[in-house]
């Protein structure tokens, strides 16, 4: 394939050309039908708009809800805790080495990942299993 041997898309289809009089199909008021606001110049209308009568998003009730404290609080895997060198590891010691973000409180360790060294919890809420995993590699909970 070369820049020279590329040529333009080939469209076959005829622009709609209307109000051309009435043998023409399209004559008259041009597949507007009569009066209202379509059939203007502009005549356009938002999406959901339902001619003045209150759109279905509005009439349809709203659910769902977002905790404004779940945005404080999150979890983080045991195999994460491996890459910590410090012998206490808190919230802070996260904080720094950029495990969770700035603005959580509360962290809790959940199983997950190979844990391969003892380390000295303080702080956390800890998921059952993820007890027995500390307690079996050596370490403790503060």
């Amino acid at each position: 394939m070369k820049l020279n041997k590329l040529n333009p898309r080939i469209n076959n289809k005829a622009t709609k050309r209307v109000g051309r009089g009435a043998g023409s199909g399209l004559g008259k008021t041009s597949g507007k039908g009569h009066k209202g606001q379509k059939a203007r110049s502009g005549g356009k209308v938002r999406p959901g708009f339902e001619g003045g009568q209150m759109p279905i998003q509005q009439r349809l009730p709203k659910f769902g809800f977002t905790s404004k404290a779940a945005r404080y609080k999150t979890h983080v895997k045991l195999g994460d805790l491996n890459k910590l060198t410090e012998e206490v590891i808190d919230v802070d010691v996260l904080k720094r080495h950029k495990l969770v973000s700035k603005i959580i409180k509360d962290v809790k360790v959940i199983n997950s990942g190979e844990l391969t060294k003892s380390l000295k919890l303080k702080g956390f809420k800890l998921s059952k299993s993820a007890v027995e995993e500390v307690q079996k590699a050596g370490g403790e909970i503060i």
